[in-house]
This record gives structure tokens, sequence and C-alpha cells, in this order.
């Protein structure tokens, strides 16, 4: 006889059930807990309190209680109040996703200045419907909590140990290498990659090659600064994208060159190129057929060491975007 898998599994289920399993405890005897007499003293001092200025006791008072509720600020949406760390994180220095139509708040917290600090914002002012006052459950905030985080954020909004917060600053960006062929009426080589828009780009090794930087930096403040206000302008060329302890480096030099477009990609405006090089390289020790890897290395006013670019650990399209092929 053919059993569908049904009536298979119906038969194998039915015998199952008609066996009798017997279970045996086994109780063997554990050894004596050490700690079994402690006997741990009550607290008899219950004077000391959190100070409500400090995060820690804003967070244990006012964040914990009233904000980290079930589907709200417990993780699901942000700020994130489940913890310090998170609430922290997630307000000091951290950009606002629901603004007013003018963008008047930059972050949640800026320390310092609580006209400037979306949270403020949302324990004093209901703006429905996106900006309604906060807590959710419609009960305000009381003034002693609303003036406890007003003078938090006036403190400068210091964290659980009393450090003020820093705004971390991006690092430069590189937007673009552009390569000429200065005496061959400028032709250029970087949009010579073929259907991809990263593949490393064919350039002669033994004539003079034109080379261009396009780099854009944030302040802080959120300014944006252009190459000619960066230093340190070193650029280094390596047959190995991931070892450059041997490479050859040298010194950029600022001039300007408006360059159509970015990322080789020759569209838009015209765009301020301004850390260059022009070398030729055979003349450092490179042949024909060789693929030659670059990372530049610029430094703003925010860091104290230059930032590479790309580095060793950039991805790979990255990388091969500044390389080139050499014929």
């Amino acid at each position: 006889m053919k059993y569908t898998p049904y009536i298979f599994l119906i038969i194998v289920l039915a015998y199952a059930c008609e066996t009798v399993y017997t279970e045996t405890v086994i109780d063997p005897e554990l050894p004596p807990n050490p700690y079994d007499d402690l006997v741990f003293p009550e607290p008899t001092d219950n004077s000391a309190t959190i100070d409500s200025t400090s995060f820690a006791g804003l967070h244990y008072f006012i964040f914990s209680k009233r904000c980290n509720q079930p589907a709200c600020h417990d993780g699901t949406f942000e700020p994130d109040f489940r913890t310090i760390e998170s609430a922290y994180n997630s307000l000091v220095y951290h950009p606002v996703k629901k603004n007013t139509a003018n963008n008047d708040y930059p972050y949640r917290i800026t320390p310092g200045d609580p006209s400037k600090s979306m949270l403020y914002r949302r324990i004093t002012v209901h703006d429905p419907p996106n900006l309604e006052r906060m807590p959710s459950s419609g009960t305000p905030l009381g003034a002693a909590e609303i003036d406890a985080i007003h003078q938090w954020i006036v403190d400068g909004a210091k964290d659980v140990y009393g450090n003020s917060p820093t705004l971390a600053s991006l690092q430069p960006t590189c937007y673009g290498v552009a390569a000429f062929l200065p005496n061959s009426n400028d032709y250029r080589l970087d949009t010579a990659r073929g259907a991809f828009l990263f593949n490393p780009f064919p350039v002669p090794v033994n004539q003079d090659v034109e080379f261009w930087f396009l780099y854009v930096d944030v302040t802080p403040a959120g300014d944006t600064v252009l190459g000619n206000n960066l230093t340190y302008n070193r650029i280094a060329f390596s047959t190995n994208p991931y070892d450059f302890s041997n490479a050859v480096e040298l010194n950029m030099t600022i001039g300007v060159k408006l360059i159509n477009g970015f990322f080789s990609q020759q569209a838009g405006p015209l765009l301020p190129y301004y850390q260059n090089i022009t070398l030729k390289l055979s003349d450092h020790g490179f042949s024909a057929g060789e693929t030659v890897y670059i990372r530049t290395y610029v430094q703003d006013s925010d860091h104290t060491t230059p930032t590479e670019i790309p580095k060793s650990d950039s991805q790979f399209a990255i990388q091969s975007y500044f390389s080139m092929t050499l014929f």
C-alpha cells in the first residue's frame, strides 16, 4: 500500500500516542551554597538624590519615566530614552528630522542655547500637526522639570561625567580627479573609463600629465569649505592599492581650474578644482602596463592629522576610481 505524506504522518502520530513513557526524576544532593547565610543590612541613609540638572538626573527623573513609553521613545522612535547613553547620543548635536518650515533648529540639543534646541521647543510649544508638544501623552512636563532641562542646556549639555560635548567635524571629501595632457591641447584623460564609471583611466607613461582634485569640507557649523582652504596637500602613487608604505609621495600646489562636472562625469556646472600637480610618471619609476593607484592627503582646521583619500579600507570601486592604467 502506498501512503500519501499526510496519511503517513497521521499513522506515526497515532502510534506515538499509544506509547507510554515513564519519567524518572533524579534529585541529587547539591553542594551547600556558602552565601546562604549572608545577611545584607538595609540602607540607612536615604538622603542622597540625583542632581536633577545633571543629565543623570534628567534621565532618571524625566526621560526614563515620562518619555520612555511603549511604542514611543523606547527605541521605536528617536530620541531613544531607554538608557542614559542612548538618550544622550540621540539628543546632543543630533540633527533634527522634523524641523520648522525655516529649519530654525540645527540639533535636538544645541549646547548652551535652548532657543536652538528642538527638544526644548517640543516640551514648551504645541504646534500641530507635526510639532505637537511632548510628552505625547498630552500631559505636559511641570515647570520645575522644564526649568531643569533648560538649565542643563544653558550649562552646556554636559554628559553624565560632566564633560562638555564636542561636535565632530566631517573629514574633507574628494569628489573627483581630473587628468589632462597639457602638451596636447588639454586633452582630458579621466573621462575615458569605458562602461564603468569607476574603472581606471588610461594615462601615457612618458608624457606630462596634469592632475586636478575637487575637495569639499564641512565645518562643525555646517558651512561648506572648498579645497583652497585645505592644507598639507600631498599625493602618493603606488601599484598596490593596499600598500602605500613605499609609495612615491609628492607635494601638490594650489591653483584653480574650472572643470565641468565631478567624478569624471562631464555634466553640471563648472566646479573649482584647486589641488594640482603635473608630472611624467616614467620619471618616478613607473612603466607601461602597470595600474597605478592614487592617494591624496589634505587637512582641514578641525583635525590634527591629514585626511587620506581613499584609504586602505575604502570600497574597492573608490580605490579603482582613483587609479590609472599606464600605456
